[in-house]
């Protein structure tokens, strides 16, 4: 099992959902493998813990994506 960071790089307001530098949540995988590298499976969880923490809706800004989010194992 790992415990990553997947946080978020830039501010910004995409398609009405604002966002700040530094907004993190915490996802465990079964893998050593990063969500953020295997998006498909992971996407929807990663809104999902988004939406739990701050109430924004990541999926809706099409946000889920290597390019606006950062991955880090930290356990």
């Amino acid at each position: 099992m790992a415990l990553w960071k997947i946080a978020v790089k830039n501010s910004g307001t995409f398609n009405g959902v604002r966002i700040e530098k530094g907004m993190s949540v915490e996802y465990v995988t079964i893998s050593t493998t990063p969500p953020l590298s295997a998006l498909s499976q992971n996407k929807d969880k990663i809104a999902q813990l988004f939406m739990n923490k701050y109430g924004i809706d990541l999926n809706k800004a099409g946000l889920v994506n290597t390019g606006r989010l950062s991955c880090e194992k930290i356990g």
